[in-house]
């Protein structure tokens, strides 16, 4: 009888688990879609290395990855220009940019959508400027978590991490 109690609790037990691990997994983590508007996995970037920009940076860096981030109230930024998600991004050896309104078309967005806030994105691509990440609604303080599901394009993901990211946001990502 206490057997046969002790078995249903154990079994009650593990379906509850698997139950969170799968709710966790599935809402509570950044994912990656396969198609945004003229945006698929596998396509180049609207933008690449050599591409003119705006200033300081004249042109986007040849780099070992690339991150484009389309939101409200972002006025064109690179590197640390963008805070500590850029700061991270070149320590790493990667690219970081982000606009308001940065050819929102081209990333399948509506202008007035991104200044009103209703929509943002980031692109992350692999050194040859082929896209490996879209991730609509996000913007650029999300980087070192999306960026943590692309480490096979960082190998100095916790290095830059441990080295570059303050206190507040270590707890947060891991």
């Amino acid at each position: 009888m206490i057997r046969g109690c002790l078995i249903k609790i154990l079994i009650g037990v593990g379906i509850i688990i698997v139950v969170l691990f799968v709710v966790y997994f599935s809402f509570f983590s950044i994912h990656s879609v396969k198609s945004f508007g003229p945006l698929k996995l596998g396509d180049q970037t609207p933008l690449k290395s050599g591409d003119g920009t705006s200033a300081p940076y004249r042109y986007i860096l040849e780099s070992r990855f690339y991150v484009y981030a389309v939101e409200k109230d972002m006025g064109w930024c690179a590197l640390e220009g963008c805070g500590m998600s850029g700061v991270l991004v070149n320590c790493m050896e990667g690219w970081l940019s982000a606009d308001a309104t940065m050819a929102a078309d081209e990333y399948g967005l509506k202008e007035e959508d991104v200044k009103s806030g209703k929509a943002s994105m980031i692109i992350v691509a692999d050194e040859n400027s082929k896209i490996v990440g879209i991730y609509p609604n996000y913007i650029v303080q999300n980087v070192p978590y999306i960026l943590k599901n692309h480490r096979n394009l960082l190998d100095r993901f916790d290095f830059c991490y441990n080295v570059e990211m303050p206190k507040k946001f270590k707890n947060r990502l891991f």
